[in-house]
């Protein structure tokens, strides 16, 4: 009786699943129509009947790198806190007041602003624990930042790069992205 009725259960609950497939750091330069590095000031949650559960910071923005300029943008990412119902969406950041990053965003159909990929959209700023500077981990890239099997801890290839050495690499991506290919008009 209590198989059938937790099967009961269980079917009434709505389900949903997302597939995200990782994104090589160009890609997601080239994808994003808006990239900025920027403070969260708040976060809320909403629910919509559409997508479920989402969470809405509010981030202060310090540098525009790529798109338009405002003081202030809304980040909206899958998943939050309502009531004593947490929603968590695999690969999707968490976001905080005072969280510090470079958001790369880009419009969705509900006309709000989503980093691409989800996390790889999100590049935090974080002090570096031997000299308290902020820096930025750098993006992962195969046969570069990262050996062909899995990521190891202290490979030298990932050290974090100063903010400004990173928004350099973001800049040459750009470039090189609509740099039009040697030898061709």
């Amino acid at each position: 009786m209590r198989v059938l009725l937790c099967a009961l259960v269980l079917a009434a609950v709505p389900l949903s699943a997302h597939t995200v497939l990782p994104t090589a750091f160009p890609e997601v330069v080239a994808q994003a129509t808006w990239i900025l590095r920027g403070r969260v000031t708040d976060v809320r949650v909403a629910k919509d009947p559409e997508s479920g559960v989402e969470s809405i910071a509010t981030v202060a923005v310090d540098h525009v790198l790529k798109g338009g300029s405002s003081p202030f943008v809304s980040v909206h990412v899958p998943g939050g806190l309502v009531g004593r119902t947490r929603v968590v969406v695999s690969g999707a950041p968490t976001l905080r007041a005072g969280d510090q990053a470079v958001f790369f965003l880009k419009r969705a159909a509900d006309n709000g602003w989503h980093p691409i990929g989800l996390s790889m959209g999100i590049y935090r700023v974080h002090a570096d624990p031997k000299t308290g500077l902020p820096v930025i981990n750098p993006p992962l890239v195969a046969g570069e930042t990262a050996s062909a099997g899995r990521v190891v801890r202290g490979d030298t290839r990932r050290q974090p790069f100063a903010v400004s050495e990173f928004e350099s690499l973001v800049r040459l991506v750009m470039l090189t992205k609509t740099a039009p290919a040697r030898g061709t008009r």
